[in-house]
C-alpha cells in the first residue's frame, strides 16, 4: 500500500514537473525573440514589445526602455502569436480623437487661435490596434467609474461574441487569427499608451 501511495506522488511529480517545464520558454523561442528584437534595434526608430508571458509592454530605442506598463490580465483567442517583426496597421476605437477645425474665411480680423494640440486626457482608454499577421490587441483600463464600467459591459460582450465569431470565420478562410485581451491598471496608462504607438510602428508580441 505504501509503495502504491509513493508510486502514486511520484507520477503526479513527475506530471506536474513535466507540466511547468512547458510553461517556460524554450531556448529556441528565447533565441527568436532575442534576434527579432536585434533586428528592431539595429534602427533608431522607436519599437515596442508586448511580453505576455512577463505581464509587461515596453517602448524601446536602440534597445533602450523608454517606458513600461505592466499589464494587469491577459487572456487570448485563436492561434499563438507569430513570433515575428510585426506593424501597427492602424488603432481602432469608439471615440478616435480629434482637433477642432477651422472654416477658412469664419476668423475676422484682429481674431487670434491658440494651437488645438491634443493632450494624453484626450486619448481613448480602450481600443483596438490592428497588427499585421492576423494579430488584434483589445486594450482596456481597469474599470474605475461608472461610466468606465459601462463601457467594460460592451467590451465584454465584444470579447466573448464577436472575437469567437471572427475567430470561426478566419479558420474557415484557414487564415491566422490571434486576438488578445490586455487590461491595464489603470485610464491614464491606457491612454498613455495609444498616445505611445503610432500607425506604423514596428514591434514584437511575445508569449510561450
Amino acid at each position: 500500500m505504501r509503495t502504491k501511495i509513493i508510486l502514486s506522488l511520484f507520477i503526479l511529480f513527475f506530471v506536474y514537473a513535466s507540466g511547468f517545464a512547458e510553461e517556460k520558454p524554450s531556448p529556441l523561442r528565447l533565441n527568436q525573440l532575442l534576434k527579432e528584437e536585434l533586428s528592431l534595434a539595429k534602427t533608431p526608430a522607436l519599437y515596442f514589445i508586448f511580453d505576455l508571458e512577463g505581464k509587461t509592454i515596453v517602448l524601446k530605442s536602440r534597445g533602450m526602455v523608454l517606458q513600461e506598463w505592466k499589464i494587469e490580465s491577459v487572456r487570448s483567442w485563436g492561434d499563438q502569436p507569430l513570433l515575428k517583426t510585426m506593424t501597427l496597421v492602424k488603432k481602432s476605437t469608439l471615440f478616435p480623437p480629434k482637433r477642432q477645425k477651422i472654416k477658412p474665411g469664419a476668423a475676422e480680423e484682429g481674431d487670434t487661435f491658440e494651437l488645438d494640440a491634443l493632450e494624453l486626457k484626450d486619448m481613448p482608454s480602450t481600443y483596438v490596434l490592428y497588427m499585421s499577421e492576423g494579430t488584434y490587441l483589445y486594450i482596456r483600463s481597469k474599470p474605475e467609474k461608472f461610466i468606465s464600467r459601462v463601457g467594460d459591459i460592451g467590451h465584454l460582450f465584444n470579447w466573448y461574441v464577436w472575437v469567437p465569431l471572427r475567430n470561426l470565420g478566419f479558420e474557415l478562410q484557414k487564415k491566422p487569427f490571434t486576438a488578445v485581451d490586455v487590461k491595464l491598471g489603470n485610464k491614464e496608462e491606457a491612454q498613455a499608451l495609444y498616445w505611445s504607438l503610432a500607425d506604423g510602428i514596428k514591434g514584437i508580441v511575445f508569449c510561450l
